[in-house]
């Protein structure tokens, strides 16, 4: 036969079979039960992420996160398998609206893998979105909502007024201003800018920071030192409780996060990083300690 020809009839058949690899390779095939269009809010809404595939693939390890949630609060995330030619992971969340209007549960990921060895591979769960309703009348609704407007805004101004008027009275006492002020304001502004793709290293950062910023608030050195023992000395200072249980909260949970064997999402870091956040702005606000 012509080699041309051979080559002619040949190719055709190697480049399907080349194109065909990637659709023999098995793995969980994903379905979604997706929480109700509409519901009360009295009502909880539930939600089913379902992973099946053949018994005969073998096991997976299925890691599941909590998504971010828009006017929904989270009540209670669970998981079941059933075993058979079909193998069923089920993930089960159910939610409880915070109030009337729109809703969202943002996308989320569901990663699977085959061994302790194997890469984790994401299963993206798209947006679902769903309107809360008012299970009483509307008339009661708005009156309630006109009320609580008015008290809310009588309250902040209230507010407002008194912190103008505490800043003004704080500002005339510190005469020169406070010199850890600028400590406290180059680590609020790290950790407002550290960009850090890993999570793990962005976590080391903020609890560095935030070692820097409470060893200027108590008078503590905060380099060369391990974290348990500047919160050793930092007990030492005989803290007020509520203070104690604060600083000490962020560092262990810095900790955890950092040593967990989980996935973190990049919404527990945005939480994380804003909780310092504000621990920092309210450092900067009041100064040093009495």
């Amino acid at each position: 036969m012509d080699k041309n020809l051979r080559w002619r009839i040949l190719f055709p058949a190697v480049l399907l079979f080349v194109l065909s690899i990637p659709a023999l390779e098995a793995v969980p095939n994903l379905r979604i039960e997706r929480v109700p269009r509409k519901i009360t809010d009295n009502k909880t809404a539930t939600a089913k992420v379902l992973l099946e595939w053949p018994q005969a693939e073998g096991p997976y390890e299925i890691n599941a996160t909590e998504p971010a949630l828009e006017n929904l609060s989270m009540v209670r995330q669970s998981q079941s398998l059933e075993t058979g030619a079909l193998v069923c992971h089920t993930i089960i969340y159910e939610f409880r609206p915070l109030g009337a209007g729109k809703a969202r549960v943002l996308p989320f990921e569901v990663s699977y893998r085959s061994s302790d060895a194997a890469p984790w591979v994401p299963l993206l769960v798209p947006e679902q979105d769903l309107d809360v309703v008012s299970s009483v009348p509307g008339k009661i609704i708005w009156i309630s909502v006109w009320i609580a407007a008015g008290i809310a805004f009588s309250v902040v101004a209230g507010l407002l007024i008194a912190k103008t008027l505490q800043r003004r009275e704080v500002a005339k006492k510190i005469v020169p201003p406070d010199p850890k002020q600028r400590i406290y304001a180059k680590a609020q502004e790290a950790i407002a800018t550290f960009s850090s793709t890993d999570p793990k290293e962005r976590l080391g950062y903020f609890a560095s920071q935030l070692r820097t910023v409470a060893g200027a608030y108590y008078d503590l050195p905060s380099e060369a030192m391990t974290e348990p023992a500047f919160l050793a000395l930092l007990k030492k200072k005989g803290l007020p409780a509520a203070e104690w249980a604060e600083v000490s909260g962020l560092f262990e949970q810095l900790e955890q996060m950092r040593f967990s064997r989980k996935d973190l999402t990049p919404y527990e870091l945005e939480r994380t990083q804003k909780t310092l956040l504000q621990y920092i702005q309210g450092k900067i606000i009041m100064g040093k300690p009495d």
